[in-house]
């Protein structure tokens, strides 16, 4: 049983990795993303400034202790912080079971991988790398735009506060369709590639005979 349950451990550990790293990326990138998507142009702002709020907003959804959100150039209705709102409980989310699955993942990693017995779980990692395939897939079959809202459906059910109004919430400008799909690219090869490193150290150290 704390076989398997290290394996789980270790199963949202590699997820939430992915997920940390990729925030990490993201923020650290996105001054490259206001030039290939030329924000400076349609929020008529330098980029500077655009970089300037944006780590404002990046600071709110990652930091605990950052409890209030105000941008210097953009203003946020209810509807907006409101989701804002969530979107940093989901942020803090990833950092807990970050922490929490640590322990698992070394004893995973110690007690099964580095002894030769990972090969024994390999159908449940390679499970684990193909679910975000086959989600790929589908969202390539139906197209970015539908499976953005769809994710966001099924994410925050019942709430529509994710839907944004330029008018209202004009922060969306410099957080355009092109951004977030950059982003789900990252996180899928960040995630694939730990799958697939996990994989490959535990046939490459799996017991013969």
């Amino acid at each position: 049983m704390k076989a398997k349950g290290s394996l789980v451990a270790s199963l949202l550990f590699l997820l939430s990795a992915a997920i940390i790293v990729t925030i990490c990326l993201v923020w650290m990138f996105y001054p490259l993303e206001i030039q290939w998507l030329g924000l400076e142009k349609i929020v008529y702002m330098k980029a500077a400034d655009i970089r300037y709020n944006f780590n404002i907003l990046l600071r709110y959804l990652t930091l605990p202790w950052e409890q209030r959100l105000s941008m210097a150039n953009f203003r946020s209705s209810a509807s907006g912080l409101r989701h804002f709102q969530q979107v940093k409980w989901l942020f803090h989310l990833a950092q807990v079971i970050f922490l929490m699955s640590l322990p698992g993942f070394l004893y995973f990693w110690k007690k099964i991988v580095k002894k030769g017995y990972g090969n024994l779980y390999q159908s449940s990692l390679i499970t684990a790398a193909a679910l975000p395939l086959l989600i790929a897939i589908f969202g390539m079959s139906v197209g970015f735009d539908s499976f953005f809202t769809l994710f966001h459906q099924v994410l925050f059910a019942g709430d529509s506060s994710w839907l944004f109004n330029p008018n209202t919430d004009p922060v969306i400008y410099i957080l355009p369709a092109e951004f977030f799909l950059h982003c789900f690219l990252l996180f899928f090869v960040l995630y694939e590639g730990l799958c697939l490193g996990m994989i490959l150290v535990c046939n490459s150290k799996r017991k013969i005979g």
